[in-house]
C-alpha cells in the first residue's frame, strides 16, 4: 500500500456520516422501548421450555403463566423451531399413550 492510499483510507475514516431521519430514529426509540430488561436468554428460555409445553399440553394457558417466554418465542426464531419441535414431539407422545 502507498502513502497515498494509506491516507486517503485514514481521510475516508472522518468524514462526516449521513445524518439520521427522523423516521429511522423514532423507530430505533419504539424497538429501544420495546426492550425490558427481564427479557429471556436463549439459555433461559431452553431451561424452561419443556414446562411450557407440558402446560399447554394440559390444557394451562401457559402464555399467561409465563409470558416472557412467549415473547422470547415470539421473536426468536431458534427457540421457536425447538419449541415446535418439543410440542410436536410431546403431542406424539400423548397420543399414544
Amino acid at each position: 500500500m502507498n502513502l497515498q492510499n494509506l491516507l486517503n483510507r485514514i481521510r475516508n475514516q472522518f468524514t462526516a456520516q449521513p445524518e439520521l431521519t427522523d423516521e429511522v430514529v423514532v423507530k430505533f426509540l419504539n424497538i429501544l422501548e420495546q426492550v425490558r430488561e427481564d427479557e429471556l436468554s436463549c439459555t433461559d428460555m431452553y431451561a424452561k421450555l419443556d414446562e411450557f409445553v407440558e402446560n399447554e399440553i394440559k390444557g394451562e394457558d401457559a402464555d399467561k403463566l409465563t409470558p416472557l417466554l412467549r415473547e422470547h418465542l415470539d421473536m426468536c426464531s431458534d427457540c421457536c423451531d425447538e419449541y415446535e419441535a418439543l410440542l410436536t414431539i410431546v403431542e406424539h407422545t400423548t397420543e399414544e399413550q
